[in-house]
């Protein structure tokens, strides 16, 4: 895995300052003390200019952090101002500062070239981390995030640009935002066929629920909470998801809204999809709806699946 700084200009160490010690970093102590020593007896040649500006911007980007987990908005200007890198990861940072501190913060980066579509590590953009947070997603959006941006789904390039056909962010906005953040993101051009939010909607569990509880102890939910998702499923469908779209994936999934709906328990998402045309038998990676209620679902989602309870 790279470190940190791995998107922050260095210069590789001469053969003569190279460590055996297997350190990730081009730099060894022993090398780094080296060269500054040689370069305090014989003048910054090009090679102790790089290492001295690299050791800085470590210096410099490690306060950086610091700062803005903190929300010092006032020790980040000065910061920047004096040279700290914003570098791919950065901006990640913000979302750990004081949540009245994370919007001015992201407007100073901005003064530096920072865009809400600035892509991290594999491509990966903000947007997906904010839609939980309504105030920081209006702000994103009005500042030109790219709804349909997100990380590449073939993780191909570390260093390289967005996936501009992902549902990264309509997809975590279904399963765990309000009804207001997915109508701001397909208000600001997500495309609902780029992926299946609908199937991240219709499968949403309680926060807390263990990974993995649907194959597993099985998903404790509340009608309160069953039914929280529906709007969000009603305006995903008019804006054109299918309720009997088979999700593409090489990987092993419920594949169906109403496989993922009846796993997770949610009675009353599954009627409503049954009410919508949603076919109970389509069978994904897990069985169809009606293959899974019969082994793991209530009385009660049997009796809405049309299973003989009494027969089981």
């Amino acid at each position: 895995m790279g470190s940190a700084y791995h998107d922050l200009p260095q210069q590789p160490a001469s053969p003569r300052d190279r460590s055996g010690s297997g350190s990730g970093s081009s730099y060894s102590s022993r090398s780094s003390s080296a060269s500054f020593e040689a370069a305090g007896q014989q003048g910054l040649d090009s090679e102790g200019e790089a290492l001295a500006y690299s050791r800085s911007q470590d210096s410099l980007h490690n306060s950086l952090l610091d700062a803005l987990c903190a929300g010092n908005l006032d020790i980040t200007r000065h910061l920047l101002s004096t040279g700290a890198p914003i570098l791919r990861n950065t901006p990640t940072r913000i979302l750990s500062a004081p949540p009245a501190q994370q919007i001015p913060l992201f407007e100073l980066f901005t003064q530096y070239g920072w865009t809400p579509n600035t892509p991290g590590f594999y491509g990966t953009v903000l947007l997906p981390k904010v839609v939980t947070n309504l105030p920081l997603l209006q702000w994103f959006l009005e500042h030109g995030a790219d709804p349909n941006l997100g990380k590449q789904r073939n993780n191909r390039d570390r260093m390289g640009t967005s996936d501009t056909d992902s549902c990264a962010a309509l997809a975590t906005a279904a399963a765990t935002g309000s009804l207001e953040a997915v109508r701001l993101l397909l208000d600001a051009g997500a495309q609902v066929q780029n992926g299946a939010p609908l199937h991240s909607a219709a499968g949403a569990c309680p926060p807390g629920t263990p990974a993995g509880a649907q194959l597993n102890a099985g998903v404790i939910s509340s009608k309160v909470f069953d039914t929280s998702r529906i709007p969000v499923m009603a305006l995903l469908v008019e804006h054109g998801a299918d309720v009997n779209q088979a999700e593409d994936s090489h990987y092993v999934l419920a594949q169906y809204p109403i496989v993922y709906a009846t796993m997770a328990g949610a009675v009353e998402r599954v009627k409503w999809l049954l009410a919508h045309g949603a076919d109970p038998e389509a069978k994904g990676g897990f069985g169809s709806a009606i293959e899974y209620a019969k082994w793991r679902g209530s009385t009660e989602m049997k009796r809405v699946l049309g299973i003989p309870v009494d027969t089981l």
